[in-house]
């Protein structure tokens, strides 16, 4: 990676800066009825949590902040050769971060990464497995990319500059995630999708990145269903981590050169109102099609939730 992503910071917007911790708290808050909804329908309520909690909350936090979205989620479009690296960084990203996590495997309880243990998701039967897979891999890149290495990256970056910006939105991204086996391994993925997504000003190399990821992961889980295997030695992690290490430097070199002077921040503050200067969010300013939206979504998840109540059909073990 770059090995000196801090440059002066953008200057700061209008009246009224943002709260990465407010958009954060939202999303905790609409993450727990998210969760409920995957424990009924695992396929159907991750995609609600995808679309309605990511997805949803980072276009309102934006339209309502009086911001074109796609300058600030950083939804413009990336070089050919970014996009077609970035997904090679997503494949090498999986070596290194599932080394790691077989390494944390190692070091924490047993219990732990039983609990935690990722492959349990995929349980339930063969259409819900593949469901969950195309969500995984489809659904949820953009979802989480344009929420995290859009809003929150750019947010932060606006106020304490690139290098802040990538760590923050990484550790926010793995911690939303409520895996702490997965944690070391989501904080390298997150800091990966955020340098893609610095260098490149868009967020696409990342999503292809993250997409690849989940590809390899819900491939490779779907191929073996058995009981958790026995953590592979440390001589086959080490090597798996300086194989990863090695193949994301020789990525991340040609990434560096195909992407060239990464764009100045200050283009992302693009006001959908340039007569009124302030970024403090307001509800009225929220586009009517997003507040139809969120409608519907809070009208889905009614009754994806009544399904788990008495007499509804809820998700078997």
């Amino acid at each position: 990676m770059d090995p000196q992503p801090d440059r002066a910071p953008a200057p700061p917007p209008g009246p009224g800066r943002k709260s990465v911790l407010a958009f954060f708290g939202v999303l905790l808050v609409l993450w727990v009825p998210g969760a409920f909804a995957q424990s009924v329908v695992l396929p159907l309520g991750l995609a609600w949590t995808e679309l309605f909690v990511f997805l949803l909350s980072a276009l309102v936090a934006t339209s309502g902040s009086n911001l074109r979205a796609v300058p600030y989620l950083r939804l413009g479009p990336a070089r050919p050769a970014a996009l077609a690296l970035g997904g090679l960084a997503g494949a090498a990203g999986y070596l290194f971060a599932g080394s790691l996590l077989a390494l944390t495997q190692r070091l924490v309880p047993s219990r732990l990464v039983e609990a935690f243990d990722p492959v349990r998701l995929f349980e339930g039967p063969r259409p819900e497995r593949l469901a969950l897979a195309a969500v995984a891999t489809l659904l949820a890149p953009p979802c989480e990319e344009i929420a995290f290495r859009g809003y929150v990256q750019t947010t932060l970056g606006l106020r304490s500059g690139p290098a802040a910006a990538i760590a923050g939105s990484a550790v926010l991204f793995a911690l939303l995630h409520v895996n702490p086996v997965l944690f070391p391994a989501l904080v390298v993925l997150g800091a990966l999708f955020g340098w893609l997504t610095w260098r490149a000003g868009s967020i696409w190399p990342a999503v292809l990145a993250h997409a690849v990821n989940n590809a390899i992961t819900s491939a490779s889980v779907l191929a073996d269903l058995g009981p958790l295997p026995e953590p592979p030695p440390l001589s086959a992690v080490a090597g798996g981590l300086g194989l990863g290490t090695a193949a994301v430097l020789v990525i991340a070199v040609a990434y560096h050169a195909a992407t060239r002077e990464p764009p100045p921040l200050a283009g992302a503050v693009v006001l959908r109102d340039p007569g009124d200067p302030s970024i403090r969010f307001a509800p009225g300013r929220v586009v009517p099609r997003l507040a139809a939206a969120a409608f519907v979504g809070a009208t889905l998840l009614a009754a994806l939730l009544a399904k788990g109540l008495p007499g509804g059909r809820p998700r078997g073990p």
